[in-house]
């Protein structure tokens, strides 16, 4: 098990937090010397300077009203399905439980489950500074960072967890992601990720109507089914151990009735499909079922 939390694979060796980095005010001038800058509120950016603004989708507001609707049936749903993953895959873990939330955004569901697990250690990336600027703010037990989830600054086989709500739908290579977060992971550890689904019953209904798929937001690059997810954890090197999701009730009558005919008809063939608009995975990770990419 690795101690060292933070690493540079560039370099193949932990940094150090005292000398590797410089204030953000210098990150132009010194990138490339130094390996990591700190914010002038004390969380650490791993980005280079080219890349800051660009990725802050948070510059102006919330792109994705979590804030906004964070008690919502939506999120409390979100937050609740995956403490759930979260505390099964921890349960066998006889130390202190190191987690990762990788795409945390502005930190909401990260201090869900810090809240949830006292006793974790939880660590939470961003790509956009504005959110961790954020979640630093309001959420001052967790250690947030800037970064990219492709070259995360974490070492080899640190956590016992990743977290992935909703990020899958944003990545356009989801099976690099993968290989990323197994580098970070100790051997059989496990992702939660969260992620819609693509033929959810609006989606299904669109299709018996001869309409194409709609997907649930512009922001996502695309959205996957059930199987398409099982495969990709699969060829990743994970065996999914729970598949999990739980209706939004509200919804109408009709839409209700088609949901409860379609589960029946889902249940009398045998499929593993889920028919709400957000699916649930619990992965462990199977040391060497597949080759990791570089």
């Amino acid at each position: 098990m690795q101690d060292t939390k933070y690493y540079t694979h560039k370099h193949d060796r932990p940094l150090n937090l005292e000398l590797d980095g410089c204030p953000l005010a210098e990150w132009d001038q010194l990138y490339g010397k130094a390996l990591f800058a700190t914010h002038p509120k004390g969380f650490r950016v791993f980005l280079s300077p080219d890349r800051i603004a660009a990725s802050d989708e948070y510059a102006d507001s919330d792109p994705y009203t979590v804030e906004q609707d964070i008690d919502s049936a939506f999120h409390r749903r979100r937050k609740d399905l995956t403490v759930d993953l979260v505390r099964e895959a921890v349960s066998s873990v006889q130390r202190t439980p190191r987690l990762l939330d990788l795409g945390c955004g502005q930190g909401h569901i990260t201090e869900a489950i810090r809240q949830a697990l006292h006793s974790a250690d939880v660590t939470g990336l961003d790509y956009s500074i504005s959110a961790i600027d954020y979640a630093h703010a309001h959420f001052p037990e967790i250690d947030f960072a800037v970064g990219d989830a492709y070259e995360s600054p974490y070492a080899q086989g640190f956590f016992d967890v990743v977290v992935c709500n909703n990020l899958w739908e944003h990545v356009p290579d989801p099976l690099l992601l993968l290989s990323r977060i197994k580098r970070i992971l100790r051997p059989g550890g496990h992702i939660v990720l969260s992620t819609p689904s693509r033929y959810r019953v609006a989606n299904l209904v669109r299709i018996l109507r001869g309409k194409s798929v709609m997907l649930m937001s512009p922001h996502h690059v695309t959205e996957y089914t059930v199987g398409q997810v099982v495969e990709q954890l699969a060829y990743g090197g994970f065996q999914v151990r729970r598949i999990l999701s739980r209706p939004i009730s509200g919804g109408s009558l009709k839409a209700e009735v088609v949901r409860r005919l379609l589960a029946m008809w889902m249940a009398l063939v045998g499929s593993h499909h889920q028919l709400e608009a957000t699916v649930f995975y619990l992965a462990q990770e199977t040391t060497g079922s597949a080759e990791q990419a570089c």
